[in-house]
């Protein structure tokens, strides 16, 4: 059986999440944005790319361009290198000797989806020895997080010549088990606790360390109705071409 497993990294592969919300707090004040909402969850999809846009309209009342996302882009990555220069990147237990398991192992195909841009995701990817192990969807490609999943997806089939029996996702934010119930995809959870998912979410597809994992289980995830919020009605138009995508819209 074919599987393709579809990483998100900040806080599934690596503990990153602080110094990448401290460094996006700093590129947007380098931005001159300093009116912001800093419960990152809260926004509607949970990308770099849509909050930046978000807090940009709120700011401006207009949308950034090409220019202006680069030049945030390039802020970001500055700021995240220099934070973890200082205090290092730690990755979540298991999660190199995982990925270079799965990359001997013919039935697997690794492919990464996340929320972050491209320059800071090539700086996260780097000391994992992954980014050259599969396709890498980011947020400088969609800025909806089901979007990502999507395209990672669809660049694997493309680079495999067809497609997988399985699609499994793996996590650590609710917006990550959105994303693999919208594209009907089995779910690892990464955690110590179930609380980021909900209190229905299954005990057998949660982990606190790689170690534990066995991809070849069945992390089938079935939520009880109304547990899982909707997928926005814009989320079901995906172009694989992301300039095209409507999620740029």
């Amino acid at each position: 059986m074919t599987t393709l497993i579809v990483f998100d990294i900040d806080g599934t592969l690596l503990r990153s999440v602080a110094p990448h919300q401290a460094a996006f707090a700093a590129a947007l004040r380098d931005c001159g944005l300093t009116d912001v909402d800093s419960a990152w969850g809260g926004y509607t999809h949970h990308t770099d790319s849509w909050i930046f846009r978000e807090v940009f309209r709120r700011n401006t009342g207009r949308l950034p361009d090409e220019a202006e996302r680069g030049r945030f882009a390039g802020l970001l990555h500055e700021h995240f290198l220099a934070a973890t220069a200082r205090e290092g990147l730690e990755e979540i237990p298991g999660a190199g000797s995982f990925l270079r398991a799965l990359a001997a192992d013919d039935a697997y195909t690794v492919a990464f989806a996340t929320g972050g841009l491209r320059e800071v995701t090539a700086a996260k990817l780097a000391p994992l020895e992954a980014g050259a192990a599969g396709p890498v969807s980011t947020a400088s490609e969609h800025t909806f997080r089901g979007h990502l999943v999507r395209e990672a997806v669809h660049q694997a089939v493309e680079r495999a010549g067809g497609g997988f029996e399985r699609v499994v996702c793996v996590g650590d934010g609710p917006w990550d088990v959105r994303a693999a119930v919208a594209t009907g995809s089995e779910f690892i959870g990464i955690g110590p606790a179930t609380t980021p998912f909900g209190d229905w979410f299954p005990r057998t597809h949660l982990f606190g360390s790689f170690d534990e994992v066995d991809p070849a289980a069945d992390f089938s995830l079935v939520p009880p109705p109304g547990r899982v919020p909707a997928e926005p009605g814009g989320d079901r138009v995906f172009s694989a071409r992301p300039a095209d995508c409507p999620c740029w819209n």
